[in-house]
């Protein structure tokens, strides 16, 4: 019952932007009525597969991979739009008696209009070619002496798809690579829930050496498909999983954490698990998906919490340190320090469904690790 008032509720909610948005642009734009309808259709495209969409067929792979970049993109447009029409409005009240509404708003929505197209165009190439490499030093007291100088290289949220352009995997692995990195991470989120990509996601890593460690763990986007199935096909290949299980590195107890959307019981994060084969004097270091992870390893006094999830919002403005993710969530891009623990927060490689990334380019950090 609970889910299906979700449900209604969603549709109710997107279902009224969708009405507000088209009728307010058929009344200001009446000539562009052909163009308006059309991309109205095709943003609404995906709602009746939504049900489906994490099934893994081929067919249902095909229809996500096409019509959810538009569903998407529509969904954020009719929010925005419908907010800016309401300023418009408000705007326009001590002006009703000598202009129209149309005659009003005709020059301000184009503008909103063209604006958004040159922010789409800006960052889908932000998103689809530059790569940054993000160099942050952490400083970690007691760092065991085999530890001091560790480099590890975070990537995260590749959310490998039927889109994914190879040689975009085969950058970003090399980019790793170039940093000479005593172990790579990938914080999460491999694939876009459908494990079928794993073998893509794999091929990408022979840009690695092959003695380089490549560790990863299971984001929210793994438990949406078919975790079970994931693991299956990583078992035995170029990337280590670890499920609440660790590795040494160096004098370091690398911790893999399960990620919080599990809804399998064996598959919950269980911290104390996965440091329960730590050798005596090796310094924890946590991997995680979702910076939620921060508090366990807080109350667990782990010096060092290493994430990603938030995509920074996919846009923001990095110099300011401020993303649309912060407006939700207290860790969403960078360093942080709370008492003896430090969070890093990784915004991510890839790109969920829109290939948008408005000020925030994809991100390849190199965590060199030293000592007081």
């Amino acid at each position: 019952m609970r889910v299906a008032l979700i449900v209604i509720a969603v549709l109710l909610f997107f279902g009224a932007l969708n009405v507000a948005t088209i009728r307010t642009l058929l009344r200001i734009h009446p000539r562009r009525r052909r163009a308006i309808i059309a991309v109205a259709i095709i943003g609404n495209l995906l709602w009746p597969f939504v049900p489906f969409v994490r099934h893994s067929t081929p067919i249902l792979r095909f229809i996500r991979a096409v019509a959810a970049p538009p569903w998407f993109g529509w969904a954020v447009f009719t929010l925005l739009y419908s907010a800016f029409a309401l300023l418009l409005l408000l705007a326009w009240l001590p002006f009703r008696r000598r202009h129209t509404f149309a005659d009003f708003a005709h020059w301000p929505s184009r503008t909103f209009l063209g604006g958004g197209i040159l922010a789409v165009a800006i960052g889908c190439w932000q998103c689809l070619v530059p790569l940054r490499v993000e160099q942050v030093t952490v400083r970690i007291p007691n760092l065991p002496a085999a530890a001091n100088g560790t480099r590890i290289v975070l990537l995260g949220d590749l959310h490998v798809g039927l889109f994914t352009r190879p040689s975009r995997l085969q950058k970003i692995f090399a980019t790793a690579a170039a940093a000479k990195p005593d172990a790579v991470v990938i914080a999460g989120d491999l694939v876009d829930d459908d494990p079928y990509f794993v073998p893509k996601l794999l091929a990408g890593t022979t840009a690695l050496p092959p003695t380089l460690p490549l560790l990863t763990m299971l984001g929210n986007h793994e438990m949406y498909g078919d975790p079970q199935a994931v693991i299956r096909r990583l078992r035995g290949s170029r990337i280590h999983l670890l499920v609440n299980d660790g590795v040494p590195l160096r004098g370091l107890w690398i911790a893999g954490l399960s990620d919080f959307a599990a809804s399998l019981p064996d598959l919950e994060p269980n911290l104390p698990r996965a440091l329960a084969r730590r050798p005596a004097g090796a310094l924890p270091v946590l991997i995680a998906h979702q910076p939620k992870a921060f508090a366990l390893a807080r109350a667990s006094r782990v010096p060092l919490t290493l994430v990603a999830h938030t995509h920074g919002g996919q846009c923001g403005i990095r110099p300011l340190g401020w993303s649309v993710a912060g407006i939700f969530l207290p860790y969403h891009m960078g360093l942080y320090r709370e008492g003896a623990s430090q969070l890093y927060v990784n915004t991510g490689t890839g790109y969920w469904v829109l290939p948008f990334r408005l000020g925030m380019t994809p991100e390849v950090t190199v965590i060199s690790l030293t000592s007081d």
